[in-house]
């Protein structure tokens, strides 16, 4: 059903992962201002939040709060890229109702954000 997320990270989950802090802190994201790291990772990765801490034990998740940049990703190239690595992730689960759910749960939350 739809647990969070526990265990091993895959290679694929690292660098969306990775690359999800990096647009975060980079403020190019479409996402609702001063929304904590960890609430955010913990809601798109449907993980965890202790999964999360343990993997970035110096990343300070909860001590980060988001701050508008542009809010977009401006570069064709960056976007391209998140998208490859958001369907990287997405390949990578192997359960076809886990890789269902995470996919309808992230969309969701991306248009919660667009819309707020």
């Amino acid at each position: 059903g739809a647990d969070l997320r526990t265990g091993r990270w895959t290679t694929e989950e690292t660098l969306y992962c990775d690359k999800l802090i990096e647009f975060f802190e980079s403020g190019s994201l479409p996402i609702t201002e001063g929304i904590k790291l960890n609430d955010f990772l913990s809601n798109m990765l449907k993980s965890k939040q202790s999964r999360l801490t343990k993997k970035m034990k110096n990343a300070r998740l909860s001590s980060k709060a988001y701050k508008h940049g542009n809010g977009f990703l401006a570069n064709f190239g960056a976007a391209k890229e998140f998208s490859e690595l958001e369907k990287s992730f997405f390949d990578s689960i192997q359960c076809d109702l886990e890789k269902a759910e995470i996919r309808f749960h992230m969309q969701k939350e991306w248009r919660e954000h667009l819309n707020s």
